[in-house]
């Protein structure tokens, strides 16, 4: 029995006019008459729109125009370190009901100054005061502006959304006035929400007390000096804190540090701890608490500079240039310092290769000046100077005996790069230029670092997109890489995927854009929303019209076809396109991704297909596309040729494939097929192609319409 009942929509010509010139008359097929199945179903996608109240609504998929996030588990969420102290402590009390155990409100709004650590608190607030029954949300707001109609509502749920994105996520009045109704709802469903907005997007909008919804502001960041131990304890290294004690605070004082900068110190002092005991071959446990006496001088001397950003260090070395090079603390001449930012990037490298990189860089330095101004780059200039080594060294680094740069110091690194970017605006184009202009092919990690390090470093975009401009040169690996750390950013990752949708539609960065979000997909980490989100991009470029994208989206959904959430996405990508009329685009890619999953059965001819996939017809549709139907005609070759060893398998293979073929305006794909077959013999003896070729055409036409067995 054929796994597809005869559709009357096998007849449409949709999609299938390119290849009508080529095509022989279908009469030669015997049409099997097509039954009347009756009125197609009615599917109601937003089932609360249909009643007049609702007091209890279960989402059990997602709808379109609803928010989703990744569900976070209230005992990891307890295990990130929070500091409740000063204001933050008394927002805490504020947020609670008189008797301390629920939030005071079932709407929680929370406005803070970006960077003080607010979402922080919000968690932290949901995890401790709702119970273990109620899944915790944190929603992303992939929206062009706040709808309280995209607020999901489930029973025994506690949601959590940022409000960031200046251009998406500015609250109005009547944002609010529906949040008081959608208060009220929550309140019934024992659910809970809340927003935290950025202090910029926040307008002065009151709401009244009996509204349902709390508004607190919060106008001082934790104080730093305890989120700086918190996180060391986390992190399992409580003996840093009496270093951090022990530093000169008129060096290094970190006592006016927001949230997010308090966590950049406590990860520079794990950096200088490991990179003191890397340097100096030592072991220092810091794992329990550390005696005064017992400090490391060398180790407090190197916390001490990387709390302070090398800032003595690097003063002098970017100071004015001198002519005498006694030493390596002496302000560096423009060569050593190109060579200084490359081992910044490069680390630990082969002597020539950090040589290059510094060369490189002096070289789109001196294009980006007047011409003719070579920066004494000559032959004999540079013989006339001191040898690699010795400026190796004099920069800080050491030579080992193989001709191994040797510089093992990634936050030192770090902080020489933030420290010309911040202190050399002229810079900053040069750097990027020379980072995305690295030799190789292969997104290296140092670079997509130091990369995201500088671009991302302020919480905007600007630099991004500056970097998918045709003045800089095209590195898609690095692009991409970037990309994917810049949309796994908490503070800017919204305005990220903003930027791949924009490119998606685009020529010159569409498949930029696709390897982007294969990377995000493949990610074992992905979230469903995150998910969406590629896949939403992903679709924008196969339909962009743009060869090479449609092709590499075909290659990102056959590597979603290899396991079960990816099927379900593609499966959500064909019903769009069969729902849509679109010819070909990112629909025929998903159904020919869906071709390919594996099985011993072709999994389109399963039970496991969802009805409202119409799959005889998708078939119909793709082989009727003179740009499809090779494709098509590829994997059905597959499909039959994999079945041919078991009779049954093969006859199930067959049987579901001979409606398909007997459609009107694919003769010629039939005919290919068959071709492509002649050689796959079923069960050791009957040929497939024969068996096709007598099962689908009349006998009695047979002598008009042969199959041409040469060109197979």
């Amino acid at each position: 029995m054929a796994p597809w009942p005869p559709d009357p929509s096998s007849n449409a010509t949709e999609g299938t006019e390119a290849a009508g010139g080529d095509r022989a008359d279908p009469a030669a097929f015997v049409v099997s008459p097509v039954p009347d199945t009756g009125p197609a179903p009615i599917t109601v996608n937003r089932p609360e729109f249909f009643v007049n109240h609702a007091d209890k609504i279960i989402n059990e998929t997602r709808k379109q125009g609803i928010l989703e996030g990744p569900t976070l588990p209230h005992h990891r969420i307890k295990q990130e370190p929070i500091v409740r102290e000063g204001q933050w402590a008394e927002t805490w009390q504020q947020a609670l009901d008189p008797a301390g155990l629920h939030p005071r409100k079932h709407v929680l709004i929370i406005v803070a100054p970006r960077s003080y650590g607010s979402t922080t608190l919000a968690l932290h607030l949901l995890a401790e005061h709702t119970g273990e029954d109620t899944d915790i949300v944190k929603l992303d707001a992939d929206w062009k502006t706040p709808k309280v109609g995209w607020l999901p509502a489930e029973e025994r749920h506690a949601y959590q959304v940022d409000l960031k994105d200046p251009e998406h996520d500015r609250i109005s009045a009547d944002f609010l006035t529906m949040l008081e109704e959608h208060a009220g709802l929550l309140e019934k469903l024992g659910s809970y929400l809340v927003l935290n907005v950025a202090k910029d997007l926040w307008t002065d909008h009151y709401a009244s007390v009996q509204s349902g919804i709390l508004v607190v502001h919060l106008t001082e960041p934790p104080p730093a000096q305890s989120v700086v131990e918190a996180r060391l304890r986390a992190r399992e290294a409580a003996g840093l804190i009496a270093y951090l004690h022990s530093v000169d605070k008129s060096k290094a004082s970190i006592s006016r540090l927001d949230a997010v900068e308090a966590v950049r110190t406590a990860d520079s002092i794990m950096l200088a701890w490991r990179e003191h005991e890397r340097l100096t071959d030592t072991s220092l446990p810091m794992d329990v608490p550390s005696s005064w006496s017992a400090l490391d001088a060398g180790l407090v001397e190197r916390i001490t500079s990387a709390m302070s950003d090398w800032r003595d260090k690097l003063d002098t070395l970017f100071g004015e240039t001198v002519s005498v090079h006694g030493g390596k603390d002496t302000s560096l001449p423009l060569e050593d310092r190109c060579l200084l930012l490359a081992l910044a990037v490069c680390q630990s490298e082969s002597m020539p290769v950090v040589a290059k990189a510094a060369r490189d860089l002096q070289r789109i330095i001196s294009a980006d000046v007047a011409s003719g101004s070579d920066f004494a780059s000559t032959t004999s200039a540079a013989f006339a100077g001191r040898g690699l080594r010795r400026r190796v060294v004099d920069v800080g680094a050491g030579v080992s005996s193989n001709d191994e740069v040797v510089f093992d110091q990634p936050g030192y690194g770090r902080a020489i790069l933030t420290y010309v970017w911040d202190n050399y605006e002229v810079m900053r184009d040069p750097l990027l230029k020379w980072l995305m202009s690295g030799d190789g092919s292969e997104a290296n990690e140092h670079v997509v670092d130091a990369i995201a390090a500088l671009t991302l470093r302020h919480g905007n975009v600007d630099h991004l997109v500056q970097l998918g401009s045709k003045t800089y040169p095209l590195k898609e690996e690095l692009l991409s890489a970037l990309l994917v750390q810049a949309v796994q950013d908490e503070h800017i990752g919204r305005q990220a995927w903003g930027i791949l949708y924009g490119w998606a539609s685009g020529k010159e960065r569409a498949t930029t854009v696709v390897t982007a979000c294969r990377q995000v997909l493949n990610s074992p980490d992905v979230t469903s929303s995150q998910a969406r989100m590629a896949m939403v991009r992903l679709r924008r470029a196969a339909n962009s019209g743009h060869e090479s994208a449609w092709s590499e989206a075909l290659a990102a959904f056959i590597e979603q076809a290899q396991h079960p959430a990816g099927v379900a996405r593609l499966i959500t990508e064909v019903r769009t396109w069969q729902q849509s009329g679109r010819s070909r685009g990112a629909g025929t890619a998903a159904f020919l991704a869906l071709m390919s999953v594996p099985g011993t059965t072709p999994w389109l001819l399963s039970d496991e297909v969802p009805s409202e996939v119409d799959v005889k017809r998708a078939l119909q549709d793709l082989l009727g596309d003179i740009d499809t139907a090779p494709d098509a005609i590829n994997r059905l070759t597959t499909w039959v040729r994999q079945s041919a060893t078991d009779p049954d398998t093969y006859a199930r293979v067959r049987d579901g494939l001979l409606p398909v073929l007997r459609g009107q305006k694919i003769f010629k794909a039939s005919v290919s097929l068959m071709q492509a077959l002649e050689h796959v013999s079923v069960d050791g003896e009957t040929n497939a192609a024969n068996d096709f070729w007598d099962r689908l055409v009349d006998p009695r036409v047979r002598t008009v319409f042969q199959l041409n067995r040469d060109s197979a």
